[in-house]
């Protein structure tokens, strides 16, 4: 699955960059931080501080006309549980926090309009974006007390699906070139972990048998980016 997803992304970028799209086209490179929110069910979960990496390239008609653009990236999603420092009879117990990693590679094609706005190009966008997972940190946990609380590997979704929405704004910094800074939010509409219920758990607290519930993970994610924008013109002469 990851190898057919790298194939339509270059092959969608491919198209885009043809000289027969369109008279011009601009690509580029962006990257930043990112915030994973995720919902578990029974309920959301802390906000995980992560990054992002993308490359981009788009069509480049006349301002007044809309954009197609491709983008692919690496994006790390996911969420956190964080415990406030306690003390109980003598024993201190630190702050900590528990991470929920998902790096995915991501894919997403859709529409962009520009708009000049004096100084700079501002812009929205919107797309269909496709992710899987290469890996995560959920091995981690696995020797914990609590690992039956946690999610596991074996449940993860290698590939999900979402939409891409966002703004931003092109800075001139030359003919060609361009600074990029860029607001986008990216929910999922499937499933990136699926757990049916487990019966029959020995509850490590209690010794006593347990029903784990089913558990539903659905990723969430804000992203800041910066990068630059390149344009290349293609001219026809008769």
């Amino acid at each position: 699955m990851k190898n057919t997803l790298i194939f339509f992304g270059l092959l969608a970028l491919t198209v885009i960059a043809d000289p027969a799209f369109g008279q011009s086209y601009a690509f580029g490179v962006k990257g930043g931080p990112s915030i994973g929110f995720q919902r578990w069910g029974e309920g959301q979960r802390d906000p995980l501080w992560v990054y992002h990496v993308a490359g981009f390239i788009e069509s480049a008609p006349p301002l007044d006309e809309g954009v197609i653009y491709g983008q692919f990236g690496y994006h790390v999603r996911g969420s956190a549980i964080r415990y406030p420092a306690v003390s109980y009879q003598g024993i201190n117990l630190k702050q900590r926090t528990e991470e929920f990693r998902y790096n995915n590679i991501s894919l997403a094609l859709g529409f962009k309009k520009r708009y000049s706005i004096g100084i700079g190009i501002a812009y929205y966008m919107f797309g269909l974006r496709g992710d899987y997972t290469v890996s995560t940190n959920l091995n981690k946990y696995e020797d914990l007390v609590q690992y039956f609380y946690y999610p596991f590997e074996a449940n993860v979704r290698k590939f999900n699906y979402g939409l891409s929405l966002g703004g931003g704004w092109e800075i001139p910094m030359g003919d060609y070139v361009s600074g990029v800074i860029e607001l986008s939010f990216h929910p999922d509409f499937s499933r990136q972990y699926d757990q049916p219920s487990i019966p029959n758990v020995v509850d490590p607290y209690t010794g006593a048998n347990r029903t784990i519930p089913e558990r539903r993970i659905v990723n969430y994610t804000g992203e800041i980016s910066f990068g630059f924008r390149f344009l290349r013109e293609i001219e026809y002469y008769d």
